[in-house]
């Protein structure tokens, strides 16, 4: 995520995206807006945004279609829907596809301010901790290590994993240890 997320809002009342926009506007944030499924997909792929806030009743397709749409595009931007005829259903199956969060109109604008704020602190906390499996391994490895004072041996039993296979970790993660 940059460090100004962009929000697209979606919704095809133009009254709507004005309050959404006006209601979630900061200096934090860049927002973009789209009145039907269309120029919502093309304003998409052409600036990936973080947060979607989408409404499920768009012209040309559901709102639920354009959510699984950009789900197969970019897996990790964040969708709220946005809905005055909510159903379980419905809220069930936005879960399903990915969505982040469900929010029924008529809404009160400080709940969704909150709401938006939480998608967006939740976006930061998921970039900050990414940390791949070999980060975690590597990092294991040179603690144990550190502890059994670089005894090899010592260390693959307490890894629980051969000395040949302790080697080949120290080898492949370049790990300066004791002999």
């Amino acid at each position: 995520m940059e460090a100004k997320p962009t929000v697209l809002i979606v919704d095809d009342d133009k009254d709507i995206c004005y309050l959404l926009a006006t209601a979630i506007q900061s200096d934090d944030i860049e927002i973009l807006s789209a009145h039907s499924s269309k120029e919502a997909m093309i304003l998409f792929d052409n600036n990936r945004p973080d947060l979607v806030l989408l409404d499920i009743q768009l012209p040309e397709m559901t709102g639920i279609q354009v959510l699984e749409q950009m789900k197969k595009i970019d897996n990790n931007c964040q969708i709220i829907m946005v809905t005055a005829y909510a159903t379980i259903d419905t809220a069930i199956q936005a879960m399903k596809l990915g969505a982040l969060d469900y929010v029924c109109k008529p809404f009160k604008l400080p709940e969704l301010r909150e709401t938006v704020r939480n998608a967006i602190e939740f976006l930061k906390m998921k970039e900050e901790t990414a940390v791949t499996l070999e980060q975690v391994e590597r990092a294991h490895i040179e603690k144990v290590l550190g502890e059994v004072d670089g005894n090899r041996r010592v260390a693959a039993e307490r890894l629980d994993i051969s000395l040949r296979t302790l080697y080949y970790k120290i080898k492949q993660y370049d790990i300066q240890a004791n002999p």
